[in-house]
C-alpha cells in the first residue's frame, strides 16, 4: 500500500513539473505581453481571449503530456501495477483542469478538449503499462 502511495505521489510531481516545464516553453515562445501582471486576474482574463489559438492548444497540450507522464511514473514505482493509478492521477488532472477553467474564461472548444483528455489518456497509458495475463 505504501508503494502505492509513493506511486501516486510521484505521479503527481511528475505531472506537475511536466505542465510547469510546458508551460515554460509555451512562455517563451507566447511571451506576456510587457507591462502584465500575471497575479492580476483581470489582466490575465483579457490575455487568455487574446491568446492565439496555438498557445491555447499548447496549453491542451501539456495537460495531455503531463497526464501521460504522471501514470507512466507511477506505474513504473507501483509493483504490481495498477490501473487504480491512472485512473488516481486523471481525475487529479482533470480537477487541476476544472479549477483552472473556472478560474479564467476558456473558448468552448478548449474547456471541452481539456476536460475530455485527460481520463482517456491516464487509463490508456495505465492499460498499456500493466502487465498481460499469462
Amino acid at each position: 500500500m505504501l508503494r502505492l502511495i509513493l506511486a501516486f505521489l510521484a505521479g503527481a510531481v511528475a505531472m506537475s513539473l511536466t505542465v510547469a516545464g510546458i508551460q515554460a516553453i509555451g512562455h517563451q515562445l507566447w511571451p506576456l505581453p510587457a507591462g502584465i501582471n500575471p497575479n492580476s486576474h483581470a489582466q490575465m482574463a483579457t490575455i487568455v481571449e487574446s491568446m492565439p489559438v496555438a498557445a491555447k492548444a499548447w496549453v491542451v497540450l501539456a495537460y495531455a503530456i503531463a497526464t501521460a507522464v504522471a501514470v507512466l511514473v507511477a506505474t513504473l514505482i507501483a509493483r504490481p501495477r495498477w490501473k487504480g493509478l491512472g485512473i488516481a492521477l486523471g481525475l487529479l488532472m482533470l480537477g487541476l483542469c476544472a479549477i483552472n477553467l473556472s478560474l479564467l474564461p476558456h473558448p468552448l472548444w478548449m474547456a471541452i478538449a481539456t476536460l475530455a483528455i485527460p481520463l482517456p489518456i491516464a487509463l490508456g497509458v495505465a492499460r498499456w503499462r500493466r502487465p498481460a495475463v499469462a
